[in-house]
């Protein structure tokens, strides 16, 4: 065969790989198997322009998930993080007391002050958060900066992401690439680029200022605040990853690695694979439990710090009451890190809270709602272009890059 099979199938199924070290010999055979199933099926060659439709709609897919998880999960997320409940006051005449009395303006006209004629009755109404709905949201957006107002700060964002890896990676690979030593230096460099962080946050949060943004850093004298929660927030996001591991290990899942699935694909073991399953729920409750009540508590607790020291020249995009977290602090003094950081979480209230939650299960929704649109587009062209070839085509291309992944470890560990 000679079409892209031959640019994307290596060449293991002819080198004979039957046993990899570490791994059992009926699973390497399972995936030798599947790695032949092209070359030696009589279907019809892959050719590449059929492919097409395929990754233009993958590639749709993952823009539009990109556009989702940072308009929604980002910019829309750091405002609501920081919107304050706002109210609008409505002032009507109140008529006096003796209204209701048939005679008595006639008989008592005269006889009052003008003050108890000219009585007011005042009526504050709540305001719904601009952030409580997403498409409210996304036209505030709109209305503030056109169309590419949705996305404000990504620029900062790329900026932010790439210093940050490129400092973890190199500092990690000073210390000789250890797994163990990357957890610390990622919250090292974390505290390090805080400032950095921060002009982020200021980018999607505040009105569009003229000022280039290297010009727009929170001096290091006023920026020490920062530094508590965003140590906090890195500690939250390490505990995001290595508690759900630790669950996983606890509960045995690390060790059953590639040899019980063979096995139980072999012997169709059903009871082994309800246990497993059930043991596994535990891992993405963990990570669920440890969102909602370290990682997102950490995250708006940092990023309402941050909204706080915003200079006193800019405004933010949503109502956002900085009183609410100064409260009675004494902002002169050095040691007020500690005591903004809980009163930072305190001012945010069940109501906006609650508010939050909703709005990243929304994004959840509509992600998977976006994943299973794109499933069933991708289903369609397959069923169109040629299914079963494609398929086998793609379970082979992917058992060859899995002997080649395990060859390669198996190398590197002799």
């Amino acid at each position: 065969m000679s079409g892209i099979q031959g640019h994307v199938l290596g060449h293991i199924v002819r080198r004979g790989v039957n046993h990899i070290a570490g791994y059992p010999d009926e699973y390497v055979e399972m995936l030798q198997q599947n790695a032949e199933a092209y070359e030696n099926s009589d279907l019809p060659e892959v050719k590449f322009h059929e492919m097409i439709p395929i990754i233009v709609t993958a590639f749709i897919v993952f823009i539009v998930s990109a556009m989702i998880n940072y308009t929604v999960g980002e910019v829309v997320a750091a405002m609501s993080m920081i919107e304050s409940q706002t109210a609008t006051a409505v002032v009507e005449d109140k008529p006096p007391a003796y209204a209701d009395e048939p005679d008595a303006p006639l008989a008592k006209e005269g006889l009052l002050p003008v003050e108890a004629v000219a009585d007011v009755e005042v009526t504050l109404i709540r305001n719904v958060p601009v952030t409580a709905k997403i498409s409210t949201a996304v036209r505030h957006l709109t209305r503030i900066g056109g169309f590419r107002g949705r996305f404000r700060g990504a620029a900062m964002s790329g900026l932010y992401h790439i210093v940050h890896s490129f400092a973890t990676d190199a500092i990690t690979s000073c210390l000789g690439h250890s797994f163990i030593f990357r957890p610390f230096v990622f919250v090292l460099v974390s505290v390090l680029t805080a400032r950095l962080h921060m002009l982020w946050t200021h980018t999607m949060i505040a009105h569009p200022t003229d000022k280039p943004w290297y010009r727009r850093f929170v001096a290091r004298k006023d920026a020490r605040a920062v530094y508590l929660p965003a140590l906090v927030y890195a500690l939250a996001q390490q505990a995001t990853i290595f508690l759900p591991m630790a669950v996983a290990s606890t509960v045995g899942l690390t060790d059953v690695s590639q040899e019980q699935l063979g096995r139980m694909a072999n012997e169709q073991n059903g009871v082994e694979a309800i246990m497993m399953l059930l043991s596994a729920l535990a891992v993405p409750a963990t990570a669920i439990f440890v969102a909602l009540a370290i990682l997102l508590p950490a995250l708006v607790t940092l990023t309402r710090i941050e909204a706080l020291l915003l200079p006193e020249d800019q405004e933010t995009i949503v109502p956002f009451d900085r009183q609410a977290i100064v409260a009675n602090i004494d902002m002169t003094k050095r040691c007020t890190a500690g005591a903004l950081f809980t009163s930072a979480w305190r001012s945010f209230d069940r109501a906006s809270r609650w508010r939050l939650v909703k709005l990243y299960t929304k994004i959840f929704f509509m992600q998977m709602a976006l994943f299973i649109t794109g499933t069933f587009a991708v289903l369609a062209e397959l069923y169109v272009i040629g299914g079963e070839r494609i398929a086998v085509f793609l379970v082979s291309a992917s058992a060859q890059i899995q002997l080649a992944l395990m060859e390669a470890a198996a190398a590197e560990a002799q």
